[in-house]
C-alpha cells in the first residue's frame, strides 16, 4: 500500500502536518542563526536593551494593572531613556554600554501614582 503525500496516516493525521512538524527544529535552527549572523554590534546592544525592558514591563503588568495601551507607552517611554543613554555612553566599550543599559532598566522602579505611570531611574 503506497502512500503519496498529503495521505493519511494510521493515526488519521495528514502526511503533510507531520513533515510540516519534522521540518520544524530545523527553520527554527537556521531562522536564529540568520538573525544572530545579521545583528551587528550596536544592534546587539538594543536587542540586550530591548529584552531588559519587555522583561521589567513583563514584571509590573499584574502587580500595576496595566492595559495594552499602558504597557506599550512603557516600553516606548523606557526605549526612549535608554536611547538617551547610549548616546551619553557612546564613547565607552560597546560591553561596558550594554552593560550600562540593562543594569538602567533592571533597577528602574515602576509604580503608579495617582493613576499616572512614574518610572524611576537610580541615579
Amino acid at each position: 500500500m503506497a502512500r503519496r503525500g498529503g495521505g493519511e496516516r494510521r493515526d488519521g493525521q495528514p502526511e503533510r502536518d507531520r513533515d510540516r512538524r519534522d521540518t520544524q527544529p530545523d527553520r527554527d535552527r537556521d531562522r536564529d542563526s540568520y538573525h544572530e549572523a545579521d545583528i551587528g554590534e550596536p544592534e546587539r546592544e538594543s536587542v540586550a536593551a530591548l529584552k531588559a525592558i519587555l522583561t521589567k514591563v513583563a514584571t509590573v503588568v499584574r502587580p500595576l494593572g496595566l492595559t495594552p495601551e499602558e504597557s506599550t507607552e512603557l516600553v516606548q517611554r523606557m526605549y526612549e531613556s535608554i536611547l538617551e543613554l547610549d548616546t551619553r555612553l557612546a564613547e565607552e566599550t560597546d560591553d561596558r554600554r550594554r552593560s550600562h543599559l540593562v543594569s538602567h532598566v533592571q533597577s528602574a522602579e515602576v509604580r503608579r501614582e495617582d493613576d499616572v505611570l512614574v518610572v524611576d531611574y537610580p541615579a
